[in-house]
């Protein structure tokens, strides 16, 4: 192997720095996938990145985008990827498609080693979206996560003209998502993880009384409502949120960092 292709120390601890800028950020999916992908760029040299999170559906492991994110786009990019990913038009990307075949938790590939040349340049989805964005040469990145359902991507691109990503620059981005992929979920907000805000009203200020120490009679008091009644709010909170107790809730919300927007106001009315 080429020394030119080995990861050098400076390599090693700028991943490692971004990871840590990441893990500051944690608990906002938007905030430090949006570093991650700033740094990424600077990290290994590439004027545009995309990522985010999706799922894995059905035998054939079709990607269900959950977060979409970019980095160095300019605005006609942007509202090209956009659509790629409003129209799902991902399931059929080529790249992506013989990616997800891979059974790999951790899978990090050029186009031309993943999909050869005569495949990709038949698809549609190249020919109504990757040209107009630009995209030409093209590093992915897929690391499974929530039980294998859960993906992470990374995406970084080149535009026509540009040079194609070297050995060292794939070798870094998979060591960078080596380490990372595995605090998605943990020191890392997923988007695959259920929030809050989502919730409805009363099940939001149920929320909130049950972070603020309230028992469940405490609960049915404050909000005006019988126990019962309570006790059904306090347990469909647990199902949704994994946990069996309230220590267990409050402890998932201190492990995510949560933020005071999490806490809905409680009245006695709905």
């Amino acid at each position: 192997m080429p020394t030119s292709d080995l990861l050098a120390v400076k390599d090693v601890r700028g991943a490692y720095r971004l990871i840590g800028e990441c893990r500051d950020l944690g608990s906002d999916p938007a905030l430090w996938q949006a570093r991650m992908l700033d740094g990424l760029r600077r990290l290994i040299g590439t004027p545009a990145a995309t990522g985010g999170e999706g799922l894995l559906v059905g035998a054939d492991r079709r990607v269900v985008g959950l977060s979409w994110f970019s980095s160095g786009l300019d605005a006609r990019s942007r509202a090209v990827l956009a659509s790629y990913m409003r129209d799902a038009a991902v399931v059929e990307d080529p790249l992506v498609r013989a990616l997800v075949r891979v059974p790999d938790r951790l899978v990090t590939r050029t186009r031309r080693q993943a999909v050869s040349d005569a495949v990709y340049y038949r698809s549609a989805v190249v020919d109504n979206y990757l040209r107009h964005a630009d995209v030409e040469h093209r590093l992915m990145s897929f690391h499974q996560t929530a039980g294998g359902r859960g993906i992470s991507v990374i995406h970084l691109n080149r535009a026509p003209g540009e040079r194609d990503f070297s050995p060292r620059e794939q070798r870094l981005l998979n060591f960078f998502h080596a380490e990372l992929g595995p605090l998605i979920g943990r020191a890392l907000v997923s988007a695959t993880e259920p929030g809050p805000e989502a919730l409805s009203p009363r099940l939001r200020q149920t929320f909130a009384c049950l972070l603020e120490g309230d028992s469940e009679k405490q609960v049915a008091a404050r909000l005006g409502i019988s126990y019962a009644t309570a006790h059904q709010y306090v347990t469909a909170l647990y199902r949704r949120f994994g946990v069996h107790s309230r220590g267990q809730l409050v402890a998932h919300v201190l492990r995510r960092a949560a933020r005071a927007e999490w806490r809905g106001p409680v009245t006695g009315h709905g």
